[in-house]
């Protein structure tokens, strides 16, 4: 019951919007969607609302980290 549980637990992802990207990244909506367009950050669209996996936000900054540190 545990793994299955845990098993479902996995499966659910979280999703981000515009607004919680932007103020994780601290950009402006203008170079989220800069982002967006060069493919740097994944993103889905569902009718007109941008969604995006907090794990490749996650991915992301911790790229835009590594980056800057070299």
């Amino acid at each position: 019951m545990d793994m299955l549980c845990a098993s479902s637990r996995q499966k659910k992802e979280k999703w981000l919007d515009n607004s919680d990207v932007c103020r994780l990244l601290n950009v402006s909506a203008r170079t989220l969607q800069t982002y967006r367009d060069t493919g740097k950050l994944p993103y889905s669209q569902i009718n007109s609302k941008i969604y995006y996996k907090a794990w490749d936000v996650d991915a992301f900054i911790q790229g835009k980290v590594n980056k800057q540190t070299k």
